[in-house]
């Protein structure tokens, strides 16, 4: 049977998610609020709107990436020196290919209409969606 600590922190997760739902779904209409505009955008938030950046900064890391990769094949003494190092190789290939999927994601919602703080949402919860499938993957495979 489970613990009575775990069943508790059930309950009061569920309580607290009601709470804030409640909260929300009673709130003021907020999407009728007049917001002031940005004024003008420093130099930061023009290049993370810049397909331009995304691109050079993808293709960095995939070059990166990919010179790695061929200087561990290609140099047996080197890759003996390394041992098991090459995970770090491995994980980098993961961070580029999420952060890849994730930008494409974001790109994709905003390129159907849907504003900048909707897209991160998708992308979030694509995210969130994958850390859960892997988490799974993990515990399937742990057995």
């Amino acid at each position: 049977m489970a613990e009575t600590a775990y069943i508790a922190s059930a309950l009061a997760t569920g309580v607290l998610l009601v709470g804030v739902f409640l909260l929300v779904s009673r709130a003021e209409d907020w999407r009728g609020v007049d917001l002031p505009s940005d004024g003008p955008r420093g130099r930061t938030a023009q290049l993370a709107d810049s397909p331009a950046a995304w691109t050079a900064g993808f293709l960095a890391l995939a070059f990166a990436v990919g010179g790695g990769a061929v200087v561990l094949v290609s140099d047996a003494s080197l890759a003996a020196g390394i041992g098991d190092s090459w995970v770090a190789l491995v994980a980098a290939f993961a961070v580029m290919l999420g952060a890849y999927l994730l930008w494409g994601t974001y790109n994709s919602a905003r390129v159907r209409g849907l504003h900048s703080a909707q897209a991160v949402l998708v992308s979030a919860w694509l995210f969130g969606l994958l850390f859960v499938a892997a988490v799974a993957l993990d515990l399937v495979t742990a057995g």
